[in-house]
């Protein structure tokens, strides 16, 4: 019995001998530690450094916003918030110069405050997400903005996704609330067209009414008119909804230069550009922007057949103001129609006053 007893007390002192020394030694067990030391070491310097950047982040967008509100300079504020990608900020470095440079041709010289916001928003094509939604009230609300800009860059595709949001869009509904430009090549290859296409698009978000003309002296829309037939000369500048509406705000401009001064250049030009437009648009793409261009372009050739009688022009202007009347009507467009009628009243009293001017003539 004692010697069954020694035995196994022996196994077992066997046993822990071999396991001790298989165990490493003590300079392995305190190089471990100091690297597991090291290892939390830097684990925590990066929290704290992830802390300080996420701290130092708010404190610029709360001073930015504060410097924004506090700030009396008359007219427009715009914040420009970060672009994402690799030449992000290379983009919005251009972008903040085309607004510098050319958006006082698009808003009548007026002078602007130009901030930035270290805030990031989503710069895609679809819906805001509730977090961006959030964050641009949050901006409006904060820094009493009239415009926000933010985007991306693709350095790949040499595509710069560019996007505009105003107070009214962001209250309006719709599920998008802002507008996106896209432009391409490389930001600091831009050419003046295309700072200037860039100045427009924010001018038009921040003054809609650009696409009402008549709501202006002549003079001063001469100067924004001639900044668009600038843009419109560069091939390829603007794309999609941009080239729609500075298309449809300079002819609408051209016109109202060439009604308000009789200066049959600007109506020529006007008639020029809507033929054209309307040679590339069917009233199944867009019937209230198809029955504005043929509302327009009789008009303008109205305008002409006052300065310089043509029968035929006059008759074909009278054919263009008809259809357009005819799908306004068709259509929601009944403020659009009313202008077409009252075209139509004035082609009708050009071709009475001819008529008597003949029979005078022929008396």
């Amino acid at each position: 019995m004692a010697q069954s007893v020694n035995s196994a007390s022996g196994a077992f002192g066997t046993a822990i001998s071999e396991f001790a020394a298989s165990l490493p030694d003590r300079d392995l067990f305190a190089a471990t530690g100091a690297v597991a030391l090291v290892l939390l070491g830097l684990v925590v310097l990066a929290l704290i450094v992830r802390g300080l950047l996420i701290t130092s982040k708010h404190l610029n967008q709360v001073s930015a916003a504060r410097a924004m509100a506090a700030d009396t300079t008359p007219g427009n504020k715009i914040m420009m918030v970060r672009f994402r990608g690799a030449n992000g900020r290379a983009t919005r470095h251009a972008v903040t110069n085309a607004l510098e440079h050319y958006l006082p041709e698009f808003n009548f010289g007026s002078p602007f405050y130009l901030g930035y916001s270290a805030t990031e928003i989503e710069a895609s094509d679809f819906a805001l997400t509730r977090t961006d939604f959030q964050n641009l009230e949050q901006i409006f609300a904060t820094s009493g903005a009239d415009l926000i800009v933010w985007g991306s860059a693709d350095v790949k595709e040499k595509r710069q996704r560019i996007c505009f949001c105003t107070r009214d869009m962001l209250a309006g509904g719709n599920p998008k609330v802002f507008f996106t430009l896209t432009m391409t090549g490389k930001p600091s290859e831009w050419a003046e067209s295309e700072m200037r296409a860039i100045a427009y698009v924010a001018g038009r978000r921040l003054r809609p009414s650009l696409g009402r003309p008549a709501d202006f002296r002549a003079d001063r829309l001469t100067p924004i008119v001639e900044a668009m037939e600038k843009i419109l000369l560069a091939d390829s500048v603007l794309t999609g909804q941009a080239l729609t509406e500075i298309e449809s705000d300079y002819t609408a401009g051209a016109l109202h230069l060439g009604e308000q001064f009789k200066d049959t250049d600007w109506l020529d030009k006007s008639v020029a550009r809507l033929a054209v437009a309307l040679s590339k648009l069917s009233p199944e793409d867009n019937l209230m922007r198809w029955a504005r261009a043929k509302i327009d372009l009789g008009r303008a050739m109205c305008y002409q057949c006052e300065q310089k009688f043509e029968s035929a022009k006059l008759q074909e202007a009278m054919a263009h103001i008809r259809d357009g009347v005819n799908a306004s009507q068709a259509g929601e467009g009944r403020a659009q129609a009313e202008m077409g009628v009252a075209a139509m009243k004035r082609a009708e009293q050009i071709l009475e006053s001819r008529r008597r001017f003949s029979i005078r003539w022929n008396a």
